[in-house]
């Protein structure tokens, strides 16, 4: 439990230094640079899907059905980085032909791929390497060497990125190459120090079985990214420019906290997917997944909090009204924390095709939800139909489970705690009320975190090299 804590705090530190230079990079980015960054790192979401067929998910659950085979683990290792190397120079080629064309069509012409998006993909792939390293380390459970290095890296892109824009007062697309740099740097340093470990070799057998694991994770993202434009498309055509982007806005901010969840996952799923591959003992899950709502409780806390108090951080006209829309935020995305852990566990028990279905059967209802609630309620309806949506998903998700395991009940009232606090805040349109709850609602869930595992915190920083659990 001791390196889930640790993997957590480490993996929360990028998501949370994105929210607090949020509005300093929305006041540095013209308007047209704004467009040209959100478009690209779409097109990126896109294709990141298909750049490797996801064998990233592959080296992190397959990598636990051979835990006592370090020889075929490393082999495993190696076969999926060389894959890795193969698709990084395929692709490069591939858009150095055909990417301007591409945006062209897509975009027409209002993004140029060169050099901007060149640079933005190339940071990508370069940091996909580095990615695929740091799964390596989370998988073998070296906490310290993983913690090191994520830290790192961290401080040292979002550092070049500030001081080539305000010290040195260079122009945006130092902006762009400040990340692709350090990621570089970071990748050189992993490949001189695990030299041993980086060899080109490709097993066949390997190969195809991971493939095999992998795939079907491409239509499941397919539908992911689909659900998750698909409220912006109805707001688009059934209300006016200015609420759209009032939207756009507030799920920006909120989407930190999904960015957030993808760290916790890559922290939770070694340890959890020790437990279900050693043992499946259902309170060692139970311990995990106490865990993993109680990040979850502290992660929406902080983002209503964050959000209701948007002004204190940046007066733009564009965050004007949004602020009462966050504890609904925060209601439709506490049935996201229960759908995510039951993903987890999906995914170990390979019941990813299954998933694609029922997450399809959902595309649908809320295709009409949204057409039946949005022109009715606005932005509130789009909000109530992300809510019917993740509680239906964590629904089906948790009846597909082999092994069900739930919360304890101590837990689950926190759960109730956070739900009543903020529908409190959603019929109580007054700014002081808001400002005063989501405060306290901050500092309690902090505090509720911290007298659970400050145990673990403090055993790790006097003792940060062992590695006891």
């Amino acid at each position: 439990m001791r390196r889930t804590l640790i993997y957590t705090l480490v993996g929360l530190l990028s998501p949370l230094v994105t929210l607090l230079l949020l509005p300093v990079y929305l006041n540095y980015l013209t308007t047209s640079e704004y467009v040209i960054l959100s478009l690209s790192n779409s097109f990126i979401a896109v294709f990141s899907i298909f750049f490797n067929l996801k064998v990233d998910q592959a080296m992190r659950t397959i990598y636990f059905y051979n835990s006592d085979d370090f020889d075929k683990q490393k082999q495993l290792f190696r076969t999926l980085f060389s894959f890795q190397i193969i698709s990084f120079i395929v692709w490069l080629l591939v858009f150095l032909m055909v990417g301007n064309s591409l945006f062209s069509i897509i975009y027409k012409n209002v993004v140029p791929f060169f050099p901007y998006t060149f640079i933005i993909l190339s940071t990508f792939l370069v940091n996909s390497l580095c990615g695929f390293y740091y799964i390596y380390l989370q998988n073998k459970l070296e906490v310290f060497k993983y913690s090191t290095y994520f830290v790192g890296s961290t401080l040292l892109i979002n550092g070049l990125q500030l001081f080539c824009i305000f010290y040195l007062k260079l122009d945006f697309i130092w902006f762009l190459i400040a990340p692709l740099i350090a990621n570089s740097f970071i990748f050189l340093i992993i490949y001189l120090r695990n030299s041993s470990l980086f060899k080109f070799q490709i097993s066949k057998p390997i190969l195809i079985e991971a493939l095999r694991f992998s795939l079907p994770f491409i239509p499941f993202l397919v539908i992911y990214n689909i659900e998750n434009q698909l409220d912006r498309f109805f707001i688009d055509r059934l209300l006016t420019i200015e609420l759209l982007a009032k939207y756009v806005v507030l799920l920006s901010i909120a989407s930190v906290v999904s960015t957030l969840f993808n760290s916790v996952d890559n922290a939770i799923r070694p340890e959890l997917f020790s437990i279900l591959s050693n043992e499946n003992d259902t309170k060692k899950v139970q311990v995990q997944f106490n865990f993993y709502l109680l990040i979850g409780l502290l992660s929406l806390s902080f983002l209503v909090f964050f959000g209701v108090h948007i002004h204190w951080f940046l007066d733009n006209p564009k965050y004007n009204g949004i602020a009462p829309y966050f504890p609904m935020i925060g209601i439709a995305f506490l049935p996201m924390i229960f759908l995510r852990f039951f993903a987890l566990q999906l995914i170990y028990e390979n019941k990813v095709s299954k998933m694609n279905v029922y997450s399809a059967i959902k595309i649908i209802i809320m295709a009409i939800l949204f057409w039946i609630l949005i022109p009715e309620f606005g932005i509130p309806g789009a909000i109530i139909t992300l809510a019917v949506s993740n509680f239906l998903n964590a629904f089906l998700f948790f009846i597909l489970l082999k092994n069900k395991t739930l919360p304890r009940v101590k837990i689950i009232s926190y759960c109730m705690s956070f739900l009543i606090l903020n529908l409190v805040l959603c019929f109580k349109e007054n700014a002081y009320l808001l400002s005063l709850v989501s405060s306290f609602q901050c500092l309690l869930f902090v505090g509720i975190f911290f007298l659970q595992y400050k145990n673990q915190i403090i055993n790790y920083f006097n003792k940060p090299n062992t590695n006891e659990s």
